[in-house]
């Protein structure tokens, strides 16, 4: 086991900043940004970006002064993400609402001084830093302790580090809930949001998503947010499941009505990927321990080539349905249901909504037994 902490707003916005941002203000204009770069570069430039629906726009090209300060402003109706990209080596991401924004920055060094004042977000900005700080600490201490037992092959320790680690990230998620509950309506909740999983958390991140854009609708970034977390409402935990069709290996069309009537597992996987054939044995025993009872399985591929696919399902003793449309990452239902990763799966009630997603391991056998009540031994 590697711990990996595994941010959970969505990518596009995680990729591009670290954000905050204040009370929104309406019509304010000309936010004054300024500040101070020590160790400044002979050579490249200093610019400022606009960062909006995960887009990033170059909007001005600072200066020095002989004291090594710079000064600028832009006009905002509502908070919005800025970025100052220093020599591409120190990057500082602002959110300009009301309040002028100062900012300390070492210009030769990527990890060096990078300092931002001015308003209540950056406290907030500073606070989220501090936790991702500590907690990737106790990742790597629990990870050094991980591989110990591993190298010693002690399974019990091992089971007994996970266990531990999944109980502490559980009490620690309350408390960040907390905080992120007193920042509202900032901004930098958005950044918080990296500390939870839509699979298990999402109604509180849709809820922090709506009370976000409520307070500041003439913010792009806010609006934005907003918008990507109704899309994933589409395939969270209650709500009816897109339906789609695809060919079985034999040509024929399948569609996903066709299942309604009994509980399925939407299984999406790939011959090419090793997690995906990893956790292959553990739905072919859920398969086997419940299909006599109704449960129904539906494997949906992401493979390219045909042969590969056919291959792995007679290895890995797939008896359910499978489809594919052999189009890799390009296969449309990908786009629909949010998938950024397999193995990914979905849990179907009879009428079509989902109960369950990602359903590994030991989980999958509880959520059926919880079902269908134990299965009785073979006679």
């Amino acid at each position: 086991m590697k711990i990996i902490l595994r941010n959970s707003a969505l990518a596009i916005i995680a990729a591009l900043f670290f954000v905050s941002c204040g009370s929104e203000k309406e019509d304010k204009s000309g936010v004054t940004i300024s500040g101070t770069v020590e160790n400044p570069q002979d050579q490249g430039v200093i610019s400022l970006a606009k960062i909006s629906a995960g887009k990033r726009e170059v909007v001005d090209t600072l200066y020095l002064d002989a004291n090594n300060t710079f000064e600028t402003s832009v006009d905002v109706t509502g908070p919005e993400f800025f970025q100052l990209n220093f020599y591409n080596n120190q990057v500082a991401t602002l959110i300009v609402s009301e309040d002028d924004l100062k900012v300390v920055v070492d210009g030769a060094d990527r990890n060096g001084k990078l300092e931002i004042s001015g308003s209540k977000d950056m406290e907030y900005m500073t606070q989220l830093q501090d936790i991702m700080k500590k907690q990737q600490k106790e990742v790597e201490e629990i990870n050094k302790e991980f591989m110990a037992a591993r190298n010693a092959q002690d399974e019990e320790k091992m089971k007994n580090i996970q266990d531990d680690f999944l109980l502490m990230q559980e009490k620690k998620k309350e408390n960040i809930k907390k905080q992120i509950e007193e920042m509202l309506p900032s901004l930098a909740a958005i950044q918080g949001m990296n500390f939870f999983n839509p699979n298990e958390d999402f109604e509180f991140m849709k809820k922090v998503a709506d009370q976000i854009a409520a307070a500041h609708p003439n913010s792009e970034m806010a609006t934005f947010y907003k918008q990507q977390m109704d899309e994933m409402a589409k395939i969270s935990v209650g709500a009816q499941a897109p339906n789609f069709s695809m060919p079985t290996p034999e040509g024929d069309t399948v569609s996903l009505k066709d299942f309604r009537g009994d509980y399925v597992l939407v299984d999406f996987w790939a011959a090419w990927c090793k997690p995906c054939r990893q956790e292959n044995p553990n739905i072919v025993e859920a398969y086997s321990k419940y299909k006599d009872a109704g449960f129904q399985i539906l494997g949906v591929s992401l493979d390219k080539k045909r042969e590969d696919w056919l291959k792995a399902i007679e290895v890995d003793n797939l008896q359910w349905t499978q489809v594919s449309e052999l189009k890799f990452w390009q296969t449309p239902i990908v786009q629909e249901y949010k998938i950024n990763g397999i193995p990914y799966s979905l849990l179907l009630d009879p009428e079509g909504k989902i109960v369950a997603k990602n359903l590994r391991g030991e989980r999958l056998h509880e959520k059926l037994a919880e079902i269908y009540g134990e299965p009785k031994p073979a006679s």
